[in-house]
């Protein structure tokens, strides 16, 4: 079982060094949007509460092509500076966006909200995030063995990755809704979410975003890539535990 903590300075970092080093860089990844396609299509999601992790892999038709680690890192480092740009810009004009989630604990987390989540749990201390890794790992024993069943075959990285994602998707759920309101999820219901992948349900596409980010930023990792052979695989099996945590709403 992973021990493995992803601390927020290991994060991708978000540097936006404009239009001319992102566009070539779109255009090579297989990107046939230009920068300012790509501004306007993050205000957009802006305006609608779609947090960037999930606005992010959509501007690619097909997987990005990334010649390295190196361009894969500084597309989305530029990216993600990027959307951080827009957004400063719209809450100037505009002042804060409404958080229409916030409204009805029964709809799925906003984009605000899962970010603030995950902002906190980064910010928990080394007693604090042990505290409560401990607590996932009583509490949600049957998660951790059904991912790391899900990837056993692949390498250790994406076994780890997922793992540390599912941690989060539990912390923030719990963190967000209240420990009452999150299942304790059974290998039957998993077993069940898992084979339901295919049928387009997404119950939190908020943290769905997060975990696509997470995904190929730990590919972009230039120490110790996560294999894009993985990164299907670890979404199907993520989105399982979201389901599994997820009580049928009204």
């Amino acid at each position: 079982m992973s021990k493995i903590r992803r601390p927020a300075a290991d994060r991708l970092p978000r540097v936006y060094e404009g239009p001319d080093v992102l566009g070539p860089l779109l255009e090579e990844s297989g990107c046939a949007l230009s920068v300012d396609d790509v501004i306007d299509e993050f205000a957009c999601a802006l305006e609608e509460g779609t947090p960037a992790g999930e606005i992010v892999p959509l501007l690619w038709e097909l997987e990005p092509r990334f010649r390295d680690s190196a361009m894969a890192k500084r597309t989305f480092q530029n990216l993600f500076g990027l959307w951080d740009a827009v957004d400063a810009e719209l809450s100037a004009e505009h002042g804060p966006l409404v958080d229409l989630g916030e409204l009805d604990p029964d709809a799925p987390l906003s984009g605000r909200q899962v970010d603030r989540a995950s902002a906190r749990l980064a910010e928990l201390d080394d007693g604090g995030w042990r505290k409560a890794r401990d607590r996932f790992d009583n509490h949600q024993s049957d998660l951790a063995t059904f991912v790391f069943e899900c990837l056993a075959e692949h390498d250790p990285i994406a076994i780890e990755t997922a793992l540390d994602l599912t941690f989060e998707t539990w912390w923030i759920l719990e963190h967000s809704r209240g420990a009452e309101r999150v299942p304790r999820a059974s290998r039957a219901a998993l077993s069940a979410a898992f084979a339901a992948e295919d049928d387009g349900g997404e119950p939190e596409p908020g943290l769905a975003g997060l975990a696509t980010a997470a995904l190929w930023e730990q590919a972009a990792d230039e120490q110790r890539p996560l294999a894009e052979a993985s990164i299907p695989l670890a979404e199907r099996a993520l989105k399982a535990v979201r389901r599994a945590l997820t009580p049928a709403r009204r």
